[in-house]
């Protein structure tokens, strides 16, 4: 716009005050309907910390604080539930002391974290605010795989808002696809879940057996998620440098799973009676159970097919899967009664599975899950 002394000294000078103003305005208007350019990637971690992992939330936020960079192409965004304080945004900026600073961008009323309903909201009050090219999501929470939600400490399936859970079927049933999908919560990569979280996201990233409370080292993985193309075995061997005395992380590429299928529909429908009267002992096992439920995903193949040729077919498809896969020797995991153990690991393709015949009430919710009606 013209300010008065401007328009004072053209008065006599009509025709051009006129142009001029036209002129400005047709500018002013254009840098009015000017969007900026989308920014590469926004990255969404969902922490339900609402439980006993309440407090290691802000310990996180300040790895997470540590770890950004402003050159980023893009934005760190944590949805935040925890005990006696209502649900928050925070949208997370360079610090590097012991105090999380980072801006509180919107708060909720009281709700449960664990549900589908409140999770497809978050998310896309998160995707409204910050738009971008690609989306990340890292799910950070207690977790046990497939298994039902119940009150069990076995069987809690992911998230724990104050006891609340989320059947992994559920979260299937979220909108949009995600470039990839963290899981910083223990159990999650099971052939059942990565199945059935297939078409979520381009990848999984997520641990066969139990993550200690400190979960993923922010703080050095921020980065990778960053880069055009997320650098995901990066953001593996940093987990692996955080625990070198137990851990356990692999990365799965989901566009595959459909040729993982096919190949272990072949041997289970060849080999049903031997998973009917197979010992389970002699299979790599990945928790403390007393009823152990988690089993190496190709150990269990190989004992049920022997030396059929048809498990070639499913190695090479593991291989084209499973771009991630380290453990260490040993794993550190917790019983029902809370007891520490160490369960050695000699054999691991980066997925764990469960096995059918064992457990009746388990077994009738098996058969509902995608993985089942596939294979089975």
């Amino acid at each position: 716009m013209i300010d008065i002394k401007c328009e004072y000294s053209l008065r006599k000078h009509t025709v051009l005050t006129g142009l001029i103003c036209l002129l400005s305005l047709f500018v002013s208007c254009r840098h009015k309907d000017e969007t900026p350019p989308l920014k590469t990637r926004t990255v969404i971690v969902y922490m339900i910390g609402d439980n006993t992992l309440d407090s290691n939330v802000d310990a996180d936020i300040n790895e997470m604080e540590r770890g950004w960079n402003d050159s980023f192409d893009g934005d760190l965004i944590v949805y935040v539930d925890q005990k006696r304080v209502a649900p928050y945004i925070l949208k997370i900026s360079s610090d590097k002391t012991n105090s999380v600073v980072s801006k509180e961008v919107m708060k909720y009323s009281e709700q449960n974290s664990s549900s589908l309903e409140v999770m497809e909201k978050v998310l896309s009050d998160i995707k409204g605010m910050y738009p971008a090219k690609s989306y990340g999501l890292v799910l950070w929470s207690h977790g046990n795989g497939w298994f039902p939600a119940s009150s069990s400490s076995v069987t809690k399936a992911f998230g724990d808002d104050g006891g609340k859970n989320m059947e992994i079927s559920e979260l299937a049933e979220l909108s949009g696809k995600y470039d990839f999908l963290i899981f910083d919560a223990c159990d999650m990569m099971g052939i059942e879940t990565a199945y059935e979280l297939k078409h979520k996201a381009d990848y999984i990233i997520a641990s066969v057996t139990q993550v200690l409370a400190d979960g993923f080292p922010y703080d050095n993985i921020i980065k990778y998620l960053f880069t055009e193309n997320a650098d995901f075995g990066a953001v593996c061997r940093k987990f692996m440098d955080s625990y070198p005395t137990s851990a356990a992380i692999s990365a799965v590429k989901t566009g595959n799973l459909d040729n993982i299928a096919s190949a272990s529909k072949v041997l289970i429908q060849k080999y049903k009676s031997n998973i009917e009267n197979i010992d389970v002992s002699l299979i790599q096992k990945y928790d403390s159970y007393e009823t152990t439920l988690l089993f190496d995903f190709l150990d269990f193949m190989k004992k049920i097919a022997g030396n059929d040729p048809d498990l070639q077919m499913l190695s090479t498809q593991l291989n084209e899967t499973v771009v991630f896969e380290e453990h260490t020797e040993s794993i550190y995991t917790v019983d029902e009664r809370n007891n520490g153990i160490m369960i050695d690991v000699t054999t691991s393709c980066g997925l764990s599975c469960y096995i059918p015949g064992r457990n009746r009430s388990l077994d009738n919710a098996y058969k509902t899950t995608s993985w089942y009606k596939a294979v089975y």
